[in-house]
């Protein structure tokens, strides 16, 4: 029996909750006029699909292949689906779970090609951290 990987598959899953409850919460805040139009446009098709993938492809970049994140995004969004939207969109849940599977793949070719390099004996990429990147003119070097 292969690997579920239930404790990253966990993690992501809590993870995506908390985003997903930031922004339902958000979106409740605001007026009742905009706040159905940003919930369904911006949220529901947009940030909530994204970090289904996002969340996914970070995590399984770590750990492998999740084969249950997928049902896990799904099964996240049944509760906001019946609190603020009606019954009848069940196939946003598949659209959810799609994404997340998608997230999830591309995590794990990332994850297989780093496995492949360190088993080829190539030394690892030195990350440089993307602030540096972005902001630092000069090499960090002449600061320590």
């Amino acid at each position: 029996m292969k690997k579920l990987n239930l404790k990253p598959t966990g993690e992501a899953a809590a993870i995506l909750f908390g985003f997903f409850a930031v922004l339902t919460a958000a979106s409740c805040a605001m007026q009742a006029g905009t706040a159905d139009a940003v919930r369904v446009v911006i949220y529901e098709w947009g940030a909530f699909p994204l970090l289904c993938a996002i969340v996914g492809g970070v995590v399984a970049r770590k750990s492998g292949f999740l084969p249950l994140y997928g049902l896990c995004c799904g099964a996240i969004f049944v509760p906001f689906m019946y609190s603020f939207y009606s019954e009848q969109n069940w196939y946003v849940v598949l659209m959810y779970c799609i994404f997340g599977y998608v997230g999830t793949v591309f995590g794990w070719v990332l994850f297989r090609r780093e496995v492949r390099r360190i088993e080829e004996g190539r030394p690892e990429k030195k990350r440089k951290p993307l602030l540096l990147k972005l902001f630092d003119r000069h090499s960090i070097d002449q600061y320590k």
